[in-house]
């Protein structure tokens, strides 16, 4: 009984091997592939096919996307579809315009999907349902990479960057000493002119002509600065940065060139600078009527406190505190450090940091996988039922014969297991 049931299953299936080789194909010159690429590639770059389409499970590196869209381009139609939804992500390293050498990375994934941030020494971090996320990393080692189940993003720093000194102008007094201070500290290179007295200024470091050739940012800390406030201009429309600090954009020196207007000061929360919101306790002059081309950077209670702008190809910030030294002296344990690092990134927000490129080296770079997916080859296109069928052939066909051998071996086996012929 049981041979008997062997032998109808083998020509059963001997049946449909032999019905879908003269059956009529399902679409002439289609040839549909999904999972593993690699032999359809080299068999499409040998002999095209009329339609190409492919079923992606996960985003293809650039080396298979580069191949892709040149056999599309070589002729034939190409389309492609996945087999469930690919993630949008991207990811960015570059160097950070800090003199401590660190790499800020961004990056973003759209599904929600876990996304796991690592460079070619092991994991950083991991995202357990994606997102946007920004950190600074010390050191790399090779390219940075977020993998989801559907994507491998990678970027890697391709420049250096330039950092002159930084220039701090202002009037003698606990706001010039800790800036420049916390500048320095940071690994800046500052020069700076204190005024002690009318016409007598303090001065540090070599001053010259203020240009992006000498300097990498300007910080005007009060009215000081006025005289030299036309070539401050000049400089930010070159392509420096400005930071107006405290009162130095009241007068009309620097109205110009502000983000916005300069209001009535307002007072610090008595106590707070040793709170988890330390800027909430310093005083200052908040950014009034901020202009249409402005970006509030920082608000207190609805009232803007830090903004920026473009000036041509130069950038300017307003920062409506006066008094930030009052952190550094009466916040907490980290306050002298929080401090350092917040005036660190206000200049580097600014800075005029020409790029240097590195040495030549061929980078694997895959910054937007699923972006980069649809500008080489188009957005997906759905394969019906019939074509996702057709293009289980190879795979149907092998199974059907693996079956028809196994069930005939099955029946010999048994006959002479039982002295039968």
């Amino acid at each position: 009984m049981g041979e008997h049931a062997l032998r109808v299953i083998a020509m059963a299936a001997i049946a449909t091997l032999l019905w879908r080789a003269v059956r009529p194909p399902v679409a002439s010159g289609v040839d549909v592939v999904r999972g593993d690429l690699q032999r359809a590639l080299t068999r499409w770059t040998l002999s095209p096919a009329t339609d190409m389409r492919v079923v992606l499970d996960a985003a293809p590196d650039p080396p298979t996307r580069d191949w892709l869209r040149a056999l599309a381009r070589a002729g034939g139609a190409f389309r492609w579809s996945s087999s469930r939804p690919i993630g949008a992500a991207a990811v960015v390293a570059e160097p950070a315009a800090e003199p401590n050498g660190v790499t800020r990375v961004r990056l973003a994934s759209a599904n929600g999907e876990a996304v796991s941030v690592g460079d070619d020494a092991g994991t950083i971090d991991t995202l357990p349902r994606g997102g946007a996320r920004e950190m600074e990393l010390g050191a790399i080692a090779g390219a940075v990479r977020a993998s989801g189940a559907t994507f491998t993003a990678t970027s890697d720093p391709r420049d250096s960057v330039l950092l002159r000194p930084v220039l701090v102008l202002g009037a003698a007094g606990w706001e010039s000493k800790f800036t420049i201070a916390a500048l320095e500290e940071r690994g800046w290179r500052v020069a700076s002119r204190v005024r002690v007295a009318p016409k007598i200024d303090v001065t540090q470091g070599l001053l010259g002509s203020i240009d992006t050739a000498r300097y990498a940012a300007v910080i005007v800390l009060d009215s000081t600065a006025g005289p030299s406030s036309q070539e401050i201009i000049r400089y930010a429309r070159a392509g420096g940065g400005v930071i107006l600090g405290g009162s130095a954009s009241r007068g009309g020196a620097f109205v110009g060139i502000a983000p916005g207007r300069v209001g009535a000061r307002i007072a610090g929360v008595a106590g707070a600078v040793a709170s988890a919101a330390p800027r909430t306790g310093l005083g200052g002059f908040p950014v009034s009527s901020p202009g249409a081309d402005a970006v509030v950077l920082e608000s207190r209670d609805g009232v803007a406190m830090i903004a920026a702008r473009r000036l041509d190809a130069g950038r300017v910030m307003q920062v409506g505190y006066d008094e930030t030294w009052r952190w550094r002296m009466a916040g907490g344990d980290e306050s002298a450090a929080a401090h350092r690092e917040w005036w660190s990134r206000l200049v580097g927000a600014v800075a005029y940091a020409p790029l240097v490129p590195r040495g030549p080296g061929v980078r694997s770079i895959d910054e937007t996988p699923l972006a980069s997916l649809v500008a080489a080859l188009g957005p997906p296109t759905p394969l019906d039922a019939g074509l996702v069928a057709h293009g289980d052939n190879a795979r149907i066909t092998l199974m059907l014969f693996i079956l028809v051998a196994a069930c005939l071996i099955a029946e010999w086996a048994s006959r002479r297991l039982r002295g039968a012929r």
